[in-house]
């Protein structure tokens, strides 16, 4: 990839300019990602996702695990119930 390449974002087609050579000004800097997150992210693409995508994919990682904590509350609060 060169220094500065425009290239179609795999997740939404949205065209941007991939920075990889100078990454600190490339827009995937505005998201920051946990390395939880990058690694959620990993699993479902390669290479680079426009700045938009990667929000939106922090967002669905957030939520997505909000949700399992929400029913490990839910099972443990059953157990406990069960056990009385």
């Amino acid at each position: 990839m060169a220094c500065h390449e425009t290239i179609n974002c795999p997740r939404c087609n949205t065209a941007f300019e991939c920075r990889v050579g100078s990454i600190l000004r490339c827009q995937c800097q505005q998201v920051k990602l946990t390395e939880e997150e990058r690694i959620f992210i990993a699993g479902a693409y390669t290479g680079c996702l426009c700045a938009g995508c990667l929000n939106d994919l922090k967002i669905s990682y957030r939520q997505t695990q909000f949700k399992q904590r929400l029913l490990q509350l839910h099972i443990l609060r059953l157990k406990d119930k069960n056990s009385k």
